[in-house]
């Protein structure tokens, strides 16, 4: 259905007027699309999203998604794409904005997602319609985790913008030069597997992670902290990193633990993942304040 939606007019021409003719590529997440350049600058981002009949940017509805890549992000509602239209339609009250307005919240399960809780005092809703321009992420807390869902029965077209923070690009060739040939292959297969599809790894390639979590632990924790720096282009890319690693922390939490400390004492990844991993790997909940 989204070649076809991409094919209507009024997406075609916004697609054209923001990406000049440039080289681009359609993301399918669960329940939204991302059209964005092939090639992304490292500091600001414009990407389009199209949420499908009651979609969302989230991988779940009840739960909501982090952005550490990001220092502020606007959203702007540009309205629902019809057929036959040539123009967006003007919907009232059609995406809910669900969102935390702090960064320290707990999270859940294997992603470091935070589901939804409507009872946490920092967890907030704003209902917006078309037109409508808001920021969806802030420098202070605001928006870091957040879903956008589709309240309507129709496509709906948002244009995202984002100022990235500083990115470290992963360095691994260091980190494997001492290994054989062919683990040195097996590792690059995997790191082209996460920046091809993300987390849908887990679904298409599991066989090729479970080989990457039966490596030495000394060879392998190094090289996928390395890893948590890969650029986030819409796939999770960063999230697949650390759920692999906690993969890995459950068949030896000590020195899982010993590597995730020692990396985050020497600044090599992204603090969040690599704090949100320690936490999870010791078992115990972090109680917010």
């Amino acid at each position: 259905m989204i070649e076809e939606i991409l094919k209507y007019p009024v997406v075609k021409n916004t697609i054209k007027n923001i990406f000049n003719s440039q080289e681009i590529e359609c993301i399918t997440r669960p329940a939204s699309f991302i059209v964005k350049l092939k090639k992304e600058k490292d500091d600001k981002v414009t990407r389009i999203i199209i949420l499908p009949p009651k979609g969302h940017t989230a991988n779940k509805i009840d739960e909501t998604s982090p952005h550490p890549e990001t220092r502020k992000a606007t959203i702007l509602i540009k309205g629902g794409v019809k057929v036959d239209n040539i123009n967006f339609s003007i919907l009232k009250d059609v995406i809910k904005f669900s969102y935390y307005t702090k960064r320290d919240i707990e999270i859940a399960g294997s992603y470091p997602y935070a589901p939804i809780n409507k009872e946490n005092p920092y967890y907030k809703e704003e209902i917006k319609s078309s037109r409508e321009k808001f920021y969806v992420v802030e420098e202070k807390g605001k928006g870091f985790y957040h879903n956008l869902i589709n309240l309507s029965n129709e496509w709906v077209l948002l244009i995202l913008e984002k100022e990235l923070g500083f990115q470290k690009s992963p360095r691994i060739a260091d980190k494997i030069k001492n290994l054989s040939s062919d683990k040195q292959v097996l590792i690059n297969s995997f790191v082209e597997m996460v920046q091809q599809k993300g987390d849908k790894i887990f679904d298409e390639n599991i066989n090729l992670v479970n080989d990457i979590t039966k490596f030495n632990l000394d060879k392998i924790l190094p090289v996928l902290i390395e890893l948590l720096n890969i650029s986030e282009t819409g796939k999770h890319e960063q999230c697949t990193i650390y759920a692999t690693i906690l993969k890995l922390g459950k068949k030896d939490k000590q020195k899982t633990l010993t590597y995730l400390n020692q990396a985050l004492d020497n600044k090599e990844a992204q603090p969040y993942y690599l704090n949100e991993l320690i936490n999870k790997i010791k078992w115990k909940p972090r109680i917010s304040h």
